[in-house]
């Protein structure tokens, strides 16, 4: 497959985001009663027939060395995807808060021994659900959601190791950012920045965009507050 006979990944990342997104909606409603099971079989089926597509095209572009068309297919994926990715991480951070949160304001005048049985299962059960939430959370994200994100930067990590002398050490650990939200974008834009003399104008878009929502983000905080 050539380079010109290779699917656009915008379009591609489009409609992958589209079945994402649709199927999450649809899942709400039919949580909150409406049935929506025969809307959510098309976006299932696109969804599938997109991310082969994909995967396919991911191949052929490594085969060929094409780095161009896996960091393209990385940013596209990356950037269509990161709402879902930081709901989830979101998820994950509110039981790792709840858990601190629990710790810090137990109150240490009462009779703990009294409740020494209840705290145990309290415990148990947030570290269990917590497990739980990682696991759904590496599931999810890692295995559907993100899934040409990181097959397509293993690719620009195997060109780069081949073409630059990246040392196993270094790739495992690019790895193991792509895993971790916010820090794999940043990660994904220093690979291709630092080795392809690529992504700068991403650079600095990312870099407003992160820092206009923490300041959102703050003022809200600040305001409800103080006022």
């Amino acid at each position: 497959m050539k380079y010109n006979q290779k699917q656009n990944p915008l379009w591609m990342g489009i409609l992958y985001g589209t079945a994402i997104y649709c199927s999450i909606v649809l899942s709400i409603l039919y949580i909150v009663g409406v049935v929506a099971t025969i809307l959510i079989i098309p976006m299932c089926i696109m969804l599938v027939f997109v991310l082969i597509l994909q995967m396919r095209n991911i191949s052929s572009a490594k085969k060929e060395e094409d780095v161009d068309y896996c960091l393209k297919t990385y940013f596209i994926y990356k950037y269509i995807m990161m709402p879902v990715e930081l709901i989830c991480a979101g998820i994950v951070g509110a039981f790792i808060f709840g858990i601190i949160k629990m710790i810090i304001h137990w109150p240490e005048d009462r009779l703990i021994a009294t409740f020494l049985v209840f705290i145990i299962t309290l415990i148990v059960a947030y570290v269990i659900t917590f497990i739980i939430a990682i696991i759904l959370y590496i599931f999810v994200v890692f295995t559907l959601i993100e899934l040409p994100c990181f097959i397509s930067i293993n690719c620009v990590l195997g060109i780069t190791q081949k073409k630059y002398g990246m040392s196993s050490v270094e790739r495992a650990i690019h790895s193991l950012l792509q895993m971790i939200p916010v820090l794999d974008i940043i990660d994904g834009l220093y690979i291709s920045i630092k080795y392809w003399n690529r992504g700068r104008v991403l650079a600095i878009v990312s870099a407003v965009f992160t820092f206009s929502v923490i300041a959102l983000v703050l003022s809200i905080y600040l305001t409800n507050r103080f006022i």
